[in-house]
């Protein structure tokens, strides 16, 4: 979950305006303690730039002189998010394992936080005592 405005820290290679999200926590976490953001093999990237032209986060600059995308901003890219692995035409793009996201979504009760948001705007009473009261560690 976001709190607060990211300040525009300049322009991407396209011109594109760049902000720093890094300033902005995760559901109360200091984004920079998660380590959360991709890694280019460059021994399989192509250098087709889909990364860099999609991030809509501007995690990734464009490496003129190697002609190939950098991850420029890694703590811009959203938790959770693997976007650019999935586009990627040549799996270039690493994420760390599903695990490793688990344990951050437990240690910051994300679960809890989500179920008391929606539970907001939910008719009254759609939820037992015991789904109420249960946890995801049981």
């Amino acid at each position: 979950m976001s709190g607060g405005e990211a300040p525009i820290i300049g322009k991407d290679a396209l011109g594109r305006p760049v902000k720093d999200l890094s300033v902005i926590p995760w559901w109360g976490v200091d984004r920079k303690d998660i380590e959360w953001y991709p890694k280019i093999n460059y021994d399989k990237c192509a250098g087709c730039g889909l990364c860099f032209v999609t991030c809509g986060r501007r995690v990734f600059e464009w490496d003129s002189d190697n002609a190939k995308p950098i991850v420029a901003r890694p703590y811009n890219c959203m938790v959770g998010c693997s976007t650019c692995a999935m586009l990627c035409p040549c799996d270039a793009i690493e994420f760390p394992d599903k695990a490793y996201l688990r344990r951050w979504v437990a240690r910051a009760r994300v679960v809890k936080k989500a179920f008391e948001i929606v539970d907001s705007i939910m008719p009254k009473n759609h939820l037992s005592e015991e789904e109420i009261k249960s946890t995801p560690e049981g």
